[in-house]
């Protein structure tokens, strides 16, 4: 399992935003081929968004169908906004992502856990994903998205685009 994370040379929060940019002009344009392109050479099996106006650390852990820890990581995200919503400038990262998680189809059981802070009153949230298709499926946990009905949501998809329906 890997991970990506501000710290270890992984793509750069400006990057990041010109390819989240592009991601909203295509998404506006009707084009979610564009946009899914441009997800699947950023994300990785399980993928943590920041979309709160807050620096945002916890960790994440998922569990195998058969009850083995396959990921046990943390994350330190900045802002996916400032107080006023415009984008953030910052240096960092608004999104973690992790591979090599997924070790065969079944069900997970997926846990995210906030340091010293709640989303809309919650700190932590659990939720058991189904993985029919390892090699195609990806995670999404999204904090304070309102893509989402919880503070802290799980969303499985095949591409990006998935993770906003």
């Amino acid at each position: 399992m890997t991970t990506q994370n501000p710290g270890d040379g992984s793509r750069s929060r400006r990057t990041f935003l010109a390819t989240s940019g592009a991601t909203v002009l295509a998404a506006t344009a009707g084009c979610t081929t564009v946009v899914d392109f441009i997800g699947d050479q950023l994300l990785e099996e399980v993928n943590v968004f920041n979309e709160t106006n807050r620096k945002i650390a916890g960790s994440i852990t998922i569990e195998s169908p058969a009850g083995e820890t396959v990921l046990d990581g943390t994350f330190d995200l900045i802002s996916s906004e400032n107080d006023d919503g415009t984008s953030s400038e910052d240096d960092g990262q608004s999104v973690a992502t992790y591979d090599d998680v997924w070790d065969g189809a079944g069900d997970y059981e997926a846990t995210v856990r906030v340091d010293g802070t709640e989303i809309d009153g919650q700190a932590q949230a659990s939720e058991t994903v189904t993985i029919d298709d390892p090699d195609e499926l990806m995670l999404a946990a999204a904090l304070g998205s309102g893509e989402v009905d919880e503070p802290i949501g799980f969303r499985v998809g095949e591409s990006l685009s998935d993770f906003g329906r």
